[in-house]
């Protein structure tokens, strides 16, 4: 009898441990009945309802806003007013750009001296990273002075662009 008890508990506990390996990651909802075998007489049925849980994927961007290259990175609208020094002075002495939008001063030596500009507090040197202005009314300008002598330079807002 201690035999017959014994192989039914071990069978059920192996229908247990069937049920409680996941088989693989897929979902089951489905009961799990084990009837072990009855030499006794006796009836022992179990029942097991297990969820086990899934992996989710990573989730790859959908939106073009979130893929490289997409919506949101792009260049703000600027104007590009370029200098060039050479031989001492800045060339061109005035720059018309267009009006509302950002301007992007370049500063450039063509004789390998170097040459710097200033305007609003701030200094572009020859050579060095663009300067970003905000975009000027109709009619207005900036004017960008040599910190080392030399005539001025001016950038105008106009409705038509140019030099």
């Amino acid at each position: 009898m201690r035999r017959a008890t014994a192989a039914a508990l071990a069978a059920a506990l192996a229908a247990l441990g069937l049920v409680a390996c996941g088989g693989g990651g897929k979902k089951s909802t489905q009961p799990t009945v084990s009837t072990p075998s009855t030499t006794t007489g006796q009836s022992t049925a179990t029942t097991s309802t297990t969820t086990t849980p899934q992996a989710h994927a990573p989730e790859t961007p959908t939106s073009p806003e979130q893929k490289p290259g997409g919506a949101g990175d792009e260049t703000p609208a600027h104007f590009d007013a370029a200098f060039t020094g050479r031989g001492g002075s800045i060339s061109p002495r005035q720059v018309s750009v267009g009006p509302y939008i950002s301007v992007r001063v370049i500063l450039k030596s063509s004789d390998g001296q170097r040459y710097s500009l200033r305007v609003n507090g701030k200094t572009l040197e020859s050579g060095g990273a663009a300067l970003t202005l905000p975009g000027l009314k109709p009619g207005q300008s900036y004017t960008l002075e040599q910190p080392g002598g030399g005539p001025a330079v001016k950038i105008t807002g106009n409705a038509e662009p140019g030099p």
